[in-house]
């Protein structure tokens, strides 16, 4: 089974899109790990805060079967196949690693370059997985904490178990 970690996004109704996106998930992947949730602002235009958390699950699906059924599973949400890239949403789900795999995979850049430049995507990473070395570089993906630290994040800790109990 191969280890994938997910980034998983909402900025419209993300109270209920989020638990009822990681339910759907879970019934299609092993889910093992959580992260913390975050509120951040919208990154390339102007909307509405995101929720943002990361997940670590195992799949035996290839990494080319996880893209088509992510992105059905975002269609069920609401989204358009040709949405625009930053625009607000109601569930994106995205791959930031898949096992060790770098490089181009069918128009997937994998480890996915989010996890550097945004600290939405690399602090609820860091939670799970505090040891994870980038294999790309081969640095401990913390070293890449310092880069984003100043970025706006605020922690969800208040709200977080009742979503996360709509997604059970």
């Amino acid at each position: 089974m191969a280890v994938v970690y997910l980034g998983i996004g909402s900025n419209l109704s993300p109270d209920t899109s989020v638990p009822e996106g990681l339910h759907a998930l879970a019934k299609r992947v092993q889910l093992d790990q959580v992260s913390p949730w975050y509120r951040s602002p919208a990154v390339g235009f102007a909307g509405p805060d995101f929720i943002n958390l990361v997940v670590r699950c195992r799949t035996d699906l290839s990494l080319t079967e996880l893209v088509v059924m992510l992105k059905k599973l975002e269609r069920e949400f609401g989204r358009a196949p040709n949405a625009t890239k930053y625009s607000s949403r109601a569930l994106d789900l995205d791959i930031l690693l898949y096992d060790d795999l770098v490089g181009q995979f069918g128009g997937q850049t994998l480890p996915r370059s989010d996890i550097w430049r945004f600290a939405f995507v690399l602090k609820p990473l860091l939670d799970i997985a505090p040891q994870l070395m980038c294999p790309l570089r081969r640095v401990p993906v913390a070293s890449y904490w310092p880069v984003v630290a100043d970025q706006p994040l605020k922690p969800m800790l208040d709200e977080e178990p009742a979503l996360l109990a709509v997604a059970r």
